[in-house]
């Protein structure tokens, strides 16, 4: 990234675009592609129209869908990049109109139009474009992910709600980092909070674990185990699914500062309170167990909704659910449905009912 578009990420809200009032409670929505996580968006108004906004505090950008910019005629003065946690992207530079939310409106922002599905994947589907780190300096962002609201204000006072705690971010090229307690004895490690991160912990390696690694194997190399204890500031967490990734660029772009990424998964659950304009988070004072956890996974072949994965040892699998089963019966209705469809459904439950083979065989 050039000096000049670090300094723009790096200005103060006064120069980067007003700040408004305050947005009020907003409901927020939950994309899930998984059991587990998900990204976070909020309703936003731009130039007239209303779309759904992922929030990513893992972009060092605002991005734009180009078929939005096209109907409110931004056109891009030039090419820039911005870094991400997967590497930089590039895209042509707008700026946009005042963002609404609610109550709340920022004036002044800068995005990058470029088609999202390069950077999100199949959660691009339906969005408007993505609110990076630019927007959330300056602003303090209560993200209540009990209840699925989230409010936005101006950042003046430093203090945190009630019956929560602060804990000081850092930055590592301008994205903000979290430091973890991780296992007994307590070790420390520093991780991007990125929200456009559906998963918990990605662990980012230089190279592909081996056989010995502990965990179970998933595709490309990686592999998946469950931390038992993990703490941030006051807040102690249970049940951490964590990934262990084979990502070499990434590794060195960490300078050897960083483990890797906290995403969504890791802060469910819980109530937060992001304040980048005075580089802390404040931190509910609980114990949680990760939401979710059923231990399955599925996919698409051809007509067929099939299981992809089950977990050993999960409730799934102690239940009687095998990889490869065919799911004829899932909560809600059609099992034709999209899988965000299909996963929105099961969210927040304890329990759920699945049908498999034909005729089903019921297995809660």
């Amino acid at each position: 990234m050039t000096r000049r578009f670090a300094a723009l990420l790096l200005c103060a809200a006064a120069l980067c675009g007003a700040v408004r009032a305050e947005s009020g409670r907003l409901p927020l929505t939950r994309l899930s592609l998984g059991e587990i996580g998900g990204w976070i968006a909020l309703d936003v108004e731009l130039g007239g129209e209303r779309g759904r906004w992922l929030i990513d505090t893992g972009a060092s950008r605002n991005l734009i869908s180009p078929a939005l910019a096209r109907r409110l005629g931004l056109s891009p003065r030039g090419s820039a990049s911005a870094d991400t946690v997967l590497g930089p992207v590039k895209g042509g530079e707008v700026s946009l109109p005042a963002l609404r939310l609610g109550g709340f409106e920022r004036a002044g922002q800068t995005a990058l139009a470029m088609e999202l599905s390069t950077l999100i994947g199949a959660a691009a589907e339906g969005s408007a474009g993505v609110l990076g780190v630019p927007f959330l300096d300056g602003v303090q962002l209560d993200l209540d992910l009990r209840d699925g609201v989230a409010t936005l204000a101006r950042a003046d006072a430093t203090d945190c709600p009630a019956g929560s705690r602060a804990v000081t971010l850092t930055r590592h090229r301008t994205l903000p980092v979290i430091t973890l307690g991780i296992g007994e004895p307590v070790v420390t490690e520093a991780y991007v909070l990125d929200t456009g991160n559906p998963a918990a912990l990605v662990r980012v390696e230089a190279s592909a674990a081996d056989a010995a690694t502990p965990g179970l194997a998933l595709p490309g190399g990686h592999r998946l185990t469950l931390l038992p204890r993990a703490t941030i500031g006051a807040q102690t967490r249970g049940a951490v699914p964590v990934v262990r990734v084979a990502a070499p660029a990434l590794a060195k772009s960490f300078e050897g500062r960083l483990r890797g990424l906290a995403g969504t998964a890791f802060i469910d659950g819980a109530r937060w309170r992001l304040d980048l304009a005075h580089d802390q988070l404040c931190v509910e004072a609980i114990e949680v167990v990760t939401p979710g956890g059923f231990g399955l996974a599925l996919e698409r072949r051809g007509a067929e909704l099939r299981l992809s994965a089950v977990l050993p040892g999960s409730p799934a699998e102690r239940s009687g659910l095998r990889e490869g089963d065919v799911v004829t019966r899932w909560p809600g209705g059609d099992t034709s449905r999209p899988l965000a469809e299909l996963w929105a459904a099961v969210q927040g439950r304890e329990e759920i009912v699945v049908g498999v083979g034909e005729p089903a065989r019921e297995i809660t």
